[in-house]
């Protein structure tokens, strides 16, 4: 072991274990075991309640002594973690020694059952994550916070180990120390996940921010999308296929109008595809401004959310109020699927269940996309696909009976198309719908491509709609 005039001020060694320890503290029983995401608190038994706090977090590789409970603000940030078996392996325990190898690199603490037995913990003081474990007497690993524990980890320590323990520092000055870093290191990760959430909302807001406000003005022009098709339709007789724009006058002021057109469909078809738009910026145009006015008020909320944040570092206390303030921002995204257990075989596609009676099945991947249109669905099922856009296929299970599906059913669906696709940011998205029997894969095609020799179209808000649950 090191001298008496060891640097214990190196946070990656900082410890408060002194001679003390074995003269007032050896066969203390454990009277509580708490721990969470790398940190260990070990109780002893006695009116100065010690604790032995063990960590295990990205700069702080610490053990050190603390009595009573820890600073308010430090408790909070240390989340516990419920179901641990640790706590009854130590249940009845007495802390029977402790110590350093090798070279300081893991502090051992040895307790005693009331069998006789012996139990060993041992605390790894080095590398980014480290490592706690605890062995029996013949080596066997009974617990560690991280698996496979460290070589040094996987050994009972030698017997010379339990007799060089430093007295360098009061116990006090130690555990301040290392407290301080302690803190330090919480409240830079605390602020390092905080602002990473509300760097995501903000970015999301902005984007919804910027497609609406594009939607908004294309749906601003439906006027003028009437006036083109208008046009067009006086004039379908002087109109022939191949043209990439006309020069026509408007009908309502006379007024010249440039209109483009594909050449690669008819006439009738370039005058119908005008009345197409002009319907969809009409039929969204209130609901695009009703949308875009939340979300410019979202912004702002997150905006101002912003400030606050800022005002609040660097001080652990106050992050840790900011956090419990706007637990919509700082809540971790759980991906779940319900009604499987956890051995329980992946099933195929995401599915739906629309008023409790109509299945949704939705491709993944382009794999599944395949699989779900090609083999997976029937033939009288219906088939959707937003339209012009890359998105999952989606099936419609209908029992063989797609005249049967209501017409609200297969909006609802419709929105489960649009929702799994490219266009899942705009206001209202075009989505096509067919009978399965009329969906074809070209020949020599990668997966997920498909053509329709018939269909139909609906306008749809992207979302997963009222009555509508995961299956």
């Amino acid at each position: 072991m090191e001298t008496p005039d060891r640097p214990w001020a190196d946070p990656a060694l900082l410890t408060g274990l002194t001679a003390q320890w074995r003269l007032q503290w050896r066969g203390r029983g454990v009277y509580r075991v708490n721990l969470g995401t790398g940190w260990l608190s070990i109780g002893l038994e006695g009116d100065d309640r010690p604790r032995l706090v063990l960590l295990n977090r990205p700069g702080a590789q610490l053990l050190f002594s603390h009595r009573g409970l820890l600073p308010d603000p430090v408790h909070r940030a240390l989340d516990p973690v419920r179901g641990s078996p640790l706590p009854p392996l130590l249940d009845g325990a007495c802390l029977d020694n402790a110590g350093f190898f090798p070279d300081d690199k893991v502090a051992a603490l040895r307790f005693r059952l009331a069998d006789g037995k012996k139990l060993y913990l041992l605390h790894q003081l080095f590398g980014a994550k480290g490592n706690t474990a605890l062995l029996d007497e013949k080596a066997t690993l009974l617990w560690s916070r991280h698996r496979p524990p460290h070589s040094l980890l996987a050994a009972v320590p030698p017997g010379g180990v339990w007799t060089g323990l430093p007295d360098a520092q009061a116990e006090a000055q130690v555990s301040g120390t290392a407290l301080a870093h302690l803190t330090e290191r919480l409240t830079q990760d605390l602020e390092r996940t905080l602002r990473g959430h509300l760097d995501r909302h903000l970015k999301s807001a902005d984007r919804l921010v910027d497609n609406l406000t594009r939607d908004l003005d294309s749906a601003e022009q439906g006027d003028l999308y009437r006036r083109r098709a208008e046009a067009l339709a006086a004039n379908l007789h002087t109109l022939r296929q191949g043209l990439d724009t006309v020069d026509l006058a408007d009908l309502r002021d006379g007024h010249p109008l440039t209109i483009a057109l594909d050449p690669a469909l008819p006439p009738a078809a370039n005058m119908e595809a005008w009345f197409r738009k002009a319907r969809k910026a009409d039929k969204g145009r209130d609901i695009i401004r009703d949308r875009l006015d939340t979300a410019r008020v979202r912004r702002d909320d997150l905006a101002k959310a912003l400030d606050d944040l800022e005002a609040a570092g660097p001080d652990l206390a106050g992050l840790l109020d900011w956090r419990d303030a706007h637990p919509d921002l700082t809540a971790a995204r759980v991906r779940t699927r319900p009604g499987r257990s956890a051995d329980a075989p992946a099933r195929p596609f995401r599915r739906y269940l629309i008023d409790g009676v109509w299945e949704v099945w939705v491709g993944r991947n382009n794999k599944e996309n395949d699989q779900l249109t090609h083999r997976a669905s029937h033939l009288r099922d219906i088939w959707l696909h937003a339209q012009g856009v890359a998105g999952s296929h989606v099936i419609l299970r209908t029992a063989g009976k797609p005249e049967s599906v209501p017409k609200a059913v297969l909006h609802k669906a419709a929105a489960l198309a649009a929702l799994h696709s490219k266009a899942r940011h705009s206001s209202l998205v075009p989505v096509i719908h067919t009978e399965r029997r009329y969906v074809r894969k070209p020949r020599k095609a990668g997966p997920g491509l498909a053509v329709c020799l018939q269909e139909k179209n609906v306008f749809v808000e992207p979302g997963v709609a009222p009555g509508v649950t995961t299956a």
